[in-house]
């Protein structure tokens, strides 16, 4: 299957092909021309593993990691702060935050039976 990105009008500008299919085109032509290569540097948290429901929530539901941590162990605001000491308000206040402190990440990562590299994409 072939899947098509489209731009506004309608006009196709990208395709996405199965990998298999990738392959077998790049191996029959000599396309160095078109590679670009990516600057990377790497991040500390580069090791970490996250579980796929917790990247999804992330992304299905535009929210930090640490906010997708606290619904996919299915826990409401109020029950974080009531764990944490502080209102529920400060645990909306720090899910808006990508890089909650770190004295916050090691409560929420015990809390989220996870480690504190787990809630953040650095």
């Amino acid at each position: 299957m072939i899947e098509f990105i489209t731009d506004s009008a309608g006009n196709r500008k990208a395709a996405i092909v199965p990998i298999e299919l990738f392959e077998k085109l790049t191996q029959h032509s000599d396309l160095a021309e078109l590679w670009q290569s990516v600057p990377y540097e790497a991040g500390i948290n580069d090791d970490a593993l996250i579980p796929g429901d917790v990247v999804n929530i992330t992304i299905n539901k535009g929210v930090t990691l640490h906010a997708a941590w606290r619904i996919y162990r299915k826990l409401t605001q109020k029950q974080v702060a009531e764990a944490l000491g502080i209102t529920q308000a400060s645990v909306s206040a720090m899910e808006k935050s990508e890089k909650p402190r770190d004295f916050n990440l090691a409560k929420l990562a015990e809390l989220y039976e996870c480690t504190p590299e787990q809630l953040t994409d650095d």
